[in-house]
């Protein structure tokens, strides 16, 4: 299956290509997108009468699906409705793909479009996890579902551990800012005590709040080469750590509290409820 990808939007900077990519990855973005969404309103009624339910992610991170990660055991277990994966759905890279879906055995991938939320339903005290579940009438714990089982990594047992890894959404976020990151690192100073900066090796780009943390601070480091690898090492630590990202969403399925360093710019309703989020900004 073809994988459409957004890797391009994991550069720090635009210039006037990424620039022209990111044009012509909007384009293709709303190619695939159904011309009349299902509103979130209608949703529960359709999947019900169809007995079927066809997710189509529109963002390719791996919070952005993990979002959606829940629905379909709950679906199935609860109300015999058979979920489906949109091939028209953005994955940020396979890896993505291969890690939340894949294992997954209550889904089935298909080449029709489908839905996504659109648009959300007005409810300012749901976070994103409960106000998925609601949408369906489902009973769930409230947090995303991942099929890996996480191992211990001995280095990292009883250790703090610091991520300070972010997508695309980093700059909507205001996370290449030099004063988002001068109050990141005054936070740490005092706050994290000892700990160990997890690397980011999987990624393509240089993460710039990582580059100054090691600069200031020095602190021992541990590389992470996979997801199952971050899995592995939020499983293994005591404190963690983390930025609003695809790491938070990994923890709460994981059932992992977690302390969320993001800023204002950070929707509420897309955080977890079992996270400690502390605005920065």
């Amino acid at each position: 299956m073809p994988i459409i990808s957004e890797n391009w939007k994991m550069r720090p900077k635009h210039n006037w290509y990424s620039k022209l990519l990111r044009k012509y990855y909007k384009i293709r973005v709303n190619l695939t997108k159904p011309r009349c969404p299902v509103a979130d309103s209608a949703i529960r009624e359709k999947a019900e009468k169809e007995n079927q339910l066809v997710i189509q992610i529109p963002f390719g991170g791996l919070g952005d699906h993990l979002a959606y990660s829940s629905l379909p055991e709950l679906l199935w277990e609860q109300k015999k409705i058979k979920t489906f994966i949109s091939d028209k759905s953005f994955f940020r890279s396979r890896i993505i793909r291969d890690f939340v879906w894949k294992p997954n055995p209550y889904i089935e991938f298909t080449g029709t479009k489908g839905w996504f939320i659109y648009p959300p339903l007005n409810n300012s005290l749901l976070t994103i996890d409960e106000y998925l579940q609601n949408l369906f009438g489902l009973q769930g714990d409230g947090r995303p579902k991942v099929y890996y089982k996480p191992d211990t990594v001995q280095q990292l047992k009883g250790k703090t551990i610091v991520h300070p890894s972010f997508g695309p959404s980093g700059k909507a976020n205001g996370y290449y800012e030099t004063d988002f990151h001068r109050r990141f690192i005054d936070f740490l100073e005092k706050n994290a005590g000892n700990f160990i900066l997890l690397l980011g090796r999987h990624r393509q780009a240089e993460n710039p709040l990582e580059a100054r943390i090691r600069h200031l601070l020095k602190p021992p480091c541990y590389s992470i080469e996979s997801i199952e690898g971050l899995a592995d090492a939020l499983l293994s630590a005591e404190r963690r750590y983390l930025m609003y990202s695809g790491g938070a969403s990994l923890s709460a399925a994981l059932g992992l509290e977690s302390i969320v360093l993001c800023n204002r710019k950070a929707v509420p309703n897309f955080q977890y409820g079992l996270h400690k989020y502390i605005d920065l900004m």
